[in-house]
């Protein structure tokens, strides 16, 4: 997949869901509008999908994972979806500090092999391949950071038009990606 048919996918399948992103009914008794709880889940899914598939372009997310109860846990173990070995700052990537989550969560820490699944304090990093080309993986990583914060105001009796406005924000984005040039720069050239 070129990055033209990325960016093709992924307004597709955002523009499918957020049209069935509406606010509830006002009686709870003919309230057959999508639960936020489904919503969430298809946006996961969508995140999850074009995240993984982002990786050709040369952005990456790792998990930092800071603490945990293993007694011999140091430094800052990681984890990814991708199946590699990626230290923390390790060299061949960017490590821009770009975040798309950090808190505590419940997982299994890579400090060691026996590790059980723990909530301990983890950092989703956004990373870029040295040899991407940076402005690629940044405007990804704006794209898919207004995913994420649309997840996350999909939570249960959260206002469904945040949910929108995020959604609709990575279109506009995507668009400004898809066109020759970006919305801001054809105002420009065309001002009076």
């Amino acid at each position: 997949m070129n990055l033209f048919e990325y960016y093709v996918a992924l307004r597709g399948d955002i523009l499918r869901i957020v049209t069935g992103v509406e606010n509830s009914a006002h009686s709870l008794f003919w309230d057959n509008t999508t639960p936020n709880s489904i919503t969430k889940g298809r946006l996961e899914r969508l995140h999850e999908k074009y995240l993984v598939a982002a990786r050709e372009f040369g952005l990456f997310m790792v998990t930092r994972h800071c603490d945990c109860p293993n007694p011999n846990h140091a430094t800052y173990p990681t984890s990814n979806r991708y199946g590699l070995d990626i230290s923390y700052r390790s060299r061949g990537y960017i490590w821009g500090g770009g975040q798309f989550f950090q808190g505590a969560r419940s997982c299994i820490c890579p400090c060691s092999n026996k590790n059980k699944v723990t909530e301990h304090h983890v950092i989703d990093e956004i990373i870029y391949d040295e040899n991407a080309d940076v402005d690629v993986c940044k405007g990804l990583e704006t794209i898919l950071g207004d995913i994420f914060y649309s997840i996350d105001c999909a939570g249960d009796k959260k206002p469904r038009a945040a949910i929108r406005e995020y959604l609709l924000r990575a279109v506009l984005r995507i668009n400004d990606e898809l066109l020759p040039e970006s919305m801001d720069a054809y105002i420009e050239k065309h001002r009076p």
